[in-house]
C-alpha cells in the first residue's frame, strides 16, 4: 500500500502534466481539429499532416531566424512540386484557405479554415523559400 505522501505527490505531478499538456496544445475552435506548425529554415513541421473534414485550426510558430509565412493552397498538386514563377507560387492559380503572413523570427500567429475533404500544400511563399523545402502536404479525410 502507498503511503499518503506518495499519493499526492503522484497527484501533484498529474496536475503538472495535465496543465503542461493543455497548455501546449492550440485550441480548435467549436469542436473542430487543432494542428501545431512550425517554421524554420527550410522547413514546415506538423503535429499532424491529416485532419478530419471541418474546421481546423493552425497555431504557427515561426522557430527559424528570419521571417516566414504559413500559407494553406487546396490543390491535387503535391506540394514540392508546385510551379515556381520568379521564385514564388502564383498562389492565385490556387484556392487560397488562407494564410499566417510575415512571421518574424519567434513570432507565432494562428488561423483556423473550414477545410473540405481533399489534398492541401501548406508553404512558405516568401521568395526562395519552397525551393528550398518549405512545402509540405496536408490531407483533410
Amino acid at each position: 500500500m502507498r503511503s499518503p505522501r506518495a499519493l499526492v505527490i503522484g497527484i501533484v505531478g498529474l496536475a503538472v502534466l495535465a496543465t503542461a499538456c493543455s497548455a501546449a496544445s492550440p485550441s480548435p475552435s467549436a469542436g473542430g481539429a487543432a494542428i501545431t506548425a512550425t517554421l524554420k529554415e527550410y522547413l514546415i513541421e506538423l503535429s499532424s499532416a491529416t485532419a478530419p473534414a471541418g474546421s481546423v485550426t493552425f497555431s504557427v510558430t515561426n522557430s527559424g531566424t528570419m521571417i516566414h509565412e504559413f500559407v494553406v493552397l487546396k490543390t491535387d498538386i503535391q506540394a514540392a512540386d508546385l510551379p515556381l514563377t520568379e521564385d514564388e507560387v502564383t498562389e492565385d492559380d490556387y484556392t487560397s484557405m488562407g494564410e499566417v503572413a510575415d512571421l518574424d523570427a519567434g513570432a507565432s500567429g494562428e488561423m483556423t479554415a473550414t477545410l473540405a475533404a481533399g489534398h492541401y500544400a501548406i508553404i512558405c511563399n516568401l521568395p526562395g523559400h519552397v525551393r528550398q523545402g518549405m512545402a509540405i502536404d496536408f490531407t483533410v479525410q
